[in-house]
């Protein structure tokens, strides 16, 4: 699996936990993952339609 890959399943399934919108910088110190890797993966995440970003942050789409 590439690198790619898995850091945008951890985000996904991390946002799918979270009870609020979440902005990158709060994503990448709760995760651990670096905060231009959560940047770019969720603008990923986004084209690929399973996040959006909200007031407040961001969310994984129901």
């Amino acid at each position: 699996m590439s690198e790619t890959k898995r850091v945008k399943d951890i985000l996904l399934e991390f946002l799918m936990q979270q009870d609020k919108p979440l902005m990158p910088k709060e994503i990448a110190k709760l995760t651990g993952l670096n905060y231009n890797t959560v940047r770019a993966r969720l603008h990923d995440l986004r084209k690929e339609g399973k996040v959006e970003r909200v007031e407040g942050g961001w969310i994984a789409k129901k």
